[in-house]
Order: structure tokens, then sequence, then C-alpha cells
């Protein structure tokens, strides 16, 4: 038995061990390398980390540049490679290859080459592009999506590419793909298809990319666009390059697409050089030579429809105000003949039909729709408008652009910005302006292609005056019409059109200005304001004492903001209005909007600065505790007399003073049967206008209360002279009301 026991480990013993080793380590190496693994959540902390740091980069140049452009619309901030081939693939759509100009490193400035691969702007938003080439890709997407980050998602690329003239197999054939990369207006040429019964039908706009339908070299079905231009339509066919060999016997001739280099691939691949081809006898036709260079391929106007010295066949009245594009007025040349009825219309945005009109009640009026849409992009904007016949032909088309106008952006730097606010107008003309320089500019604030200028309005005490931007400009005098076209300039340049000039009033002082106010009114009196309110500070709140004033009356609402914020209305203009929790010795811009509450008109406007500050406690060290007290009113002025004083004030009474409220301290003091009362003037400015100099009568104080002893005042306030005394500055004092009894 002791032999026994000294022999070595079993085999049985030493596999299970082995394995119960290698499940030890399976689970340690899935701890530290596995999907939730020590190695990857560092991994994934490092990443989520360094990808919130981007997107609070973008968050901030987007913010940046909405105050550099005075543009509250983000939508034209794009950038990045791989966000031109999502426009590319149409996973976006609505916006150009072109618009994302911005170099990605300009907005994330520590972005690095590989990161440039996944990562775009777009419309001023950070997007994780998801494409299973990237290394990585599952786990990243997740990550990203996991701190608010988008997916844009790439997939492979459908139906027919334009090429752009490459040498390409489509649909079976290899041939030099059309090129409308130039020569033709995006906007106002699009593809033409063609349909089930062998119809040509209106296409995608060559903004985007063709479907499959456009063309089928192999199949006879060549490549055709239509480009319209003021109702004048013209219609192309592409020919690309090609050889051909005559064949007299048959009497026709053998065509092969060739390349630039004139080598031709069949179906197959195989490629036949040139030299072989025209030892076969092919040539390749003169008009792919021009100007000394090789063509690809090239146009031909097949014909010609409509004439632009007779009415467009579809035309149409367009306003754009306030984004809001309004198409009015649809009318339809009157020599339309009778076999191109019109059975439809499509409006389209930007190459994009966004309405279809189709009812025969509609069409039969089509003079008197109207049709809105508000969906515009930044920057230019184009509308058509197409009639089409039974056939899904076109009959007559119409497209107009809308361009705002470049211009130099306002200056404010001349205004105060807690006092000058801008003015906007709705659509029924009532004017609002209630938002302070100092905010983000409102959406809809000027657009001078829709002669909506910038206007803003500087209040003070009682004076409102408005001012309207005029931006630098050139004229030329038209005598024929008897009017003046302008031209907006950019910058302070001095150089002009030919037979324009710049008005002298753009020059100041021997400087050349990008534009400036001009003064249109000045309404409200400081002497007799058209709209009054009273208002108190303390530490923590402001108070409006009621609404006052020479335009006063029934019918008004008054609505109630503290630095651009709308904090309540009120119908009654006896009532009190108080902004609460705010933040002690700060200055406040309060503005009290007065309108017509039947139809929105604004009527006026109440706007003054006050500092939170609460009046200086009273002093009671200088008088008898013994024979000193307390004076309380109620709500009804009902006098009540307190408890005895205390020298250190400890024991005041909660509702013993509210100078916000106009309620004032006042005290007592009893002796030898005579009953002397007191009220607490604490420190304060005050300020008189000049003009109620002059009338007494209806002259106004304003009054501020002072911290302490300061000696700083407000402009235009003083402090009264009682406030100092044997040359000291006191931080108030105690006036005698009256006594009473022998």
């Amino acid at each position: 038995m002791k032999e026994k026991n000294k022999k070595g480990i079993t085999l049985i013993a030493l596999v299970v061990t082995i394995i119960i080793l290698l499940i030890l380590v399976g689970v340690i190496f899935r701890t530290i390398t596995g999907e939730n693994g020590m190695f990857s959540r560092a991994e994934k902390s490092a990443f989520v980390a360094k990808m919130g740091a981007y997107k609070e980069q973008v968050d901030l140049y987007a913010s940046w540049q909405i105050t550099e452009t005075l543009n509250t619309n983000i939508q034209w901030i794009n950038s990045g490679e791989p966000l031109k081939i999502a426009i590319e693939q149409e996973v976006v759509s609505d916006i150009k290859p072109e618009d994302v100009n911005i170099a990605i490193e300009e907005i994330i400035d520590s972005i690095t080459e590989e990161e440039k691969e996944y990562l775009v702007v777009y419309k001023g938003e950070l997007y994780y592009v998801w494409n299973k080439e990237i290394p990585d890709n599952e786990r990243k997407a997740k990550w990203c999506q996991q701190v608010g980050i988008k997916i844009l998602k790439i997939v492979a690329p459908e139906g027919i590419e334009v090429r752009n003239g490459k040498y390409e197999f489509v649909n079976g054939v290899y041939l030099c793909t059309p090129n409308v990369a130039s020569g033709f207006v995006k906007e106002k040429t699009r593809y033409l298809e063609v349909d089930s019964n062998g119809n040509l039908v209106p296409g995608n706009w060559i903004t985007d990319k063709p479907t499959e339908n456009w063309y089928d070299y192999k199949n006879q079905k060549w490549a055709n666009i239509h480009v319209e231009n003021n109702g004048s339509e013209i219609y192309y066919v592409w020919i690309p390059r090609y050889c051909f060999k005559l064949n007299h016997d048959m009497q026709r001739s053998d065509v092969k697409f060739i390349d630039l280099n004139n080598n031709f691939k069949d179906e197959n691949d195989k490629q036949t050089l040139w030299a072989e081809l025209e030892e076969q006898g092919y040539q390749v036709p003169e008009a792919f030579s021009f100007n000394g260079e090789e063509l690809p391929g090239y146009w031909v106007m097949k014909y010609t429809a409509g004439d632009i010295t007779v009415p467009s066949t579809v035309n149409y009245d367009m306003s754009v105000i306030q984004g809001v594009v309004t198409i009015r007025n649809i009318t339809v040349n009157s020599n339309i003949v009778e076999e191109n009825q019109i059975t439809k219309y499509t409006i389209a945005l930007n190459g994009k039909i966004i309405e279809t009109i189709s009812d025969s009640a509609k069409l039969d009026k089509i003079k008197d729709e109207i049709i809105q849409f508000s969906n515009l992009r930044v920057g230019n904007n184009t509308i058509n408008v197409t009639a089409l016949n039974a056939d899904g032909g076109i009959v007559g088309s119409m497209t107009k652009e809308y361009a705002p106008a470049q211009i130099n952006k306002p200056d404010l730097s001349g205004f105060n910005p807690q006092t000058t606010f801008y003015v906007t107008y709705d659509e029924n003309g009532n004017e609002h302006s209630t938002i302070p320089i100092t905010e983000k500019i409102p959406q809809y604030w000027y657009e001078y292609g829709e002669s909506r200028w910038a206007n803003i309005v500087t209040r003070n005490n009682g004076l409102e005056t408005y001012y309207t931007w005029i931006p630098r400009y050139e004229f030329a005098l038209d005598q024929t019409n008897q009017r003046s076209i302008v031209k907006f300039v950019s910058g302070s340049t001095t150089e002009t059109t030919p037979g324009y000039q710049i008005p002298e009033a753009f020059t100041f002082n021997g400087q050349e200005l990008t534009g400036f106010w001009s003064m249109k009114y000045t309404a409200g009196s400081e002497a007799a304001p058209r709209f009054e309110t009273e208002m108190v500070a303390t530490n923590s709140s402001i108070r409006t004492k009621g609404i006052t004033g020479t335009a006063l009356e029934d019918g008004q609402i008054y609505q109630y903001y503290i630095n651009g914020q709308y904090k309540g209305q009120t119908t009654n203009s006896a009532e009190t209005f108080e902004y609460t929790g705010l933040e002690a010795q700060k200055t406040y811009t309060i503005l009290v909007e007065i309108r017509k509450q039947s139809t929105d008109e604004y009527l006026g406007s109440i706007v003054k600065q006050i500092t939170t500050i609460s009046a200086n406690k009273p002093e009671l060290t200088g008088f008898n505790p013994d024979c000193t007290y307390y004076v309380l009113y109620d709500e009804q002025g009902k006098e009540s007399i307190g408890d005895k004083i205390k020298n250190d004030g400890s024991n005041m009474p909660n509702n013993w003073y509210d100078y916000t409220g106009s309620k004032w301290a006042n005290i007592l003091v009893e002796v030898n049967g005579k009953k002397t009362y007191y009220t607490w003037i604490p420190r304060y400015e005050f300020r008189i206008t000049s003009s109620q100099y002059m009338q007494p009568a209806e002259a106004r104080t304003e009054v501020r209360f002072l911290k302490g002893n300061s000696t700083d005042v407000a402009t235009g306030y003083q402090i009264p002279e009682a406030f100092t005394f044997n040359g000291q500055e006191i931080s108030g004092f105690w006036a005698m009301k009256y006594t009473a009894g022998e």
C-alpha cells in the first residue's frame, strides 16, 4: 500500500488537469480580450472619449459659424471625402458634391488620417460613415451611436452610373458613357427615359443619378436629355465614340463603340487594338476630333421645342417670403395642339418632384391653383413646373431660381447691446422686437432678395428709434424706364461695373463703409411716455408696479421679458409682475411689450436696465432701545406697534419693511409722552431728464438703491446730498415724519 501511494499522477488525472487549465486560460483570455474584456473596455473608453471630443468641436464650430455668418441655419456646414461618396451613391441626395467644401481639419483640428475615412460633418452634425471595409467597423459604429453620433451607411451602387465619358461596360456593351459633367446647367437639364410603351418621358435632373431606363445601347436605346431655359426646350442625344466600316454588298455599315485610343472591347472583355481595326477597313468619323482634341462622344441636338420670341408653353408667378415659396397663376400657351393635351403638372424643388397635380378639376382651373412649400436649402434654390401629356411626355417646362441676395452683413458694434433689439415682421405685418442683439439672430431677420431689409430699434426712457441697414451697393440710371438698377457689392471695394457708381454716403471721413444704419424715425417722448412702469429690485427679484402712460387703453396685453426671455403676460394694466430667482448684484434688461389683444398689433415697449440689489438695512444703533419700537402696517395700512428694538437689529420683524413693495421701515420713539415717528431712507441714486425740468408737472424720477456707501453712479444719475454728513458717506438716514403729543 505504501508503495502504491508513492506512484505519480495517473494519465486520466493529468488529462483532466490540462483541460481545467485550458478552460481557466480561456476564461482569463476572454476576460482580458473579449468584447467586454479589460482591453476592449479600455479601447472603447478611449474611442468614446475621442469621439465625444470631436462632437464637441463640431458643435463649437457650428455655433461659431452661426455667430460669424449671422445665419441660424447650419445645413450648409458639410465636410469629409466619404460624404461625397455618399452623395454619389444617393445615400445623401439633398446636397451636392460642391456643397462639401469645408476641409474636415478646419472643424476637427486633431483628426487622424484613419479617422478621415469614417468621420464626416453633415449639415453641421458629426456622422460616422458605416462601411464594412473599415477595420472594426461594427464596434465603432455601435460605440458612436452610444454617444449620440449618427450613422451614414455606404452601400454598393445600383443602376447606371454617370461615368462622364469613360469607356465602361454598361448593360452588356462597352462604350464611352454620356458626359453631363460640363456644358449644361444642372438645375435645368434632366434625363429622358423610355417607358414600357416606348414613350420618351422625363427622368431625374442631372443633379442626381439616372435610372437603368436612361439608356441601353446594346438594344438601340440611346441616351437622351432635355434642356430648358426660360421656357425654350432643346432635346439632345449622346453619340458615343465609334468607328465604322462600310459593307457595300449588304449596303450597311458595321459600327463598333471604341475608347479614346480607338481600341474596342467586346462583351467578353476581348480587346481589339486600333491597328487591327484600321487594317480591317474601319475608320473614325471626323466629328470625334475637335480643336485638336479627341472626344469620347458628343451631344447632338435633336430639335428645339418652343420659341423664345413667343410666350413659353408653361409659365407661372413665384414669390418667396420668409422661406416659404408660393407658386400661383400657372398659365399655358394657347397654341398647344389637341394631341398635346396636358394631363399632369409636376412641381419640383432642387431636382426633386414635391407635388403632382393630375386631378381634372384642378387642371381645369390651374391658373387659380396656389402651391406653397417651405423646405428650402441654404443658398440658391431651383423651382420647376413641368406640364405632361397622357403619354408622360413633356408638353412644356419652366424653371426659375430663387437666389438670396449676397450683402455685407449688418454691423451692430455701435449700439448698446442691452437696449437694442432685432425687428422682424410676421406675415400680417405685425412687428416683433423683443430679442436683444446679444442673442442669436432671428431666422427671418432679413433677406434683401425678398425686399426684407434688416431693422433694429433702440429703446431708452420711453424713446424708440428705428434704423434700417443699407448695405454697400452700386447703381445705374435707366433713363428709358425712369428707374435705377441696384447691385449690392461685397466688402468696401471701390470697383464698379461699367456704367454704375457707388453713392457718396458709403464714404465717411475718408473711410469706405460696408454699409450704414439709416434712422427711420423716433417714437415716444421722455417727457410724456406712451407707456411707463415703476420697477424696484431686491437682491433676487425685480418687480414692475403696473403700467401707465398716455397710450394706455382697454384691450391691451402686456408681455414681460428679461434679457430677451419671455416670462409671462397680463391683461390688467394695474397688475404687478415679478421676475424671481435672479442673481444678486447683476444688471438685467427688462422689457414690457404692449400689443393689441384682438389683432396682435405692436403698440409700444418699456425697456429698463436695473441691478438686483436690496436697500441698505436700517441702522438702529443711535436709538435708546428702552423707548424705541418697531412700527408695522398691514395690507390695509392699519398701524400697529411692535416690540422694542434691539440696537443690533436681531429682533427685526419679518414683515417690518419691503422696499420692493414700497413698504418702508418705520420706528416710534416715545419720551415723556411725546411720540416721534421716523422712516429709514436707504442710500439711493436718482435721475430726472432735462425735458422734465422744463415741465415740472410731468416730472418723473427714477430711483435705484445703492449698496453700502458706494459713490459709483450710473450715467445721468446723482446721489442726494443728504447721504453725505460731516464729510462721511452714509448708508442711509432716519427721516423724522412727525411728532405726536405734548
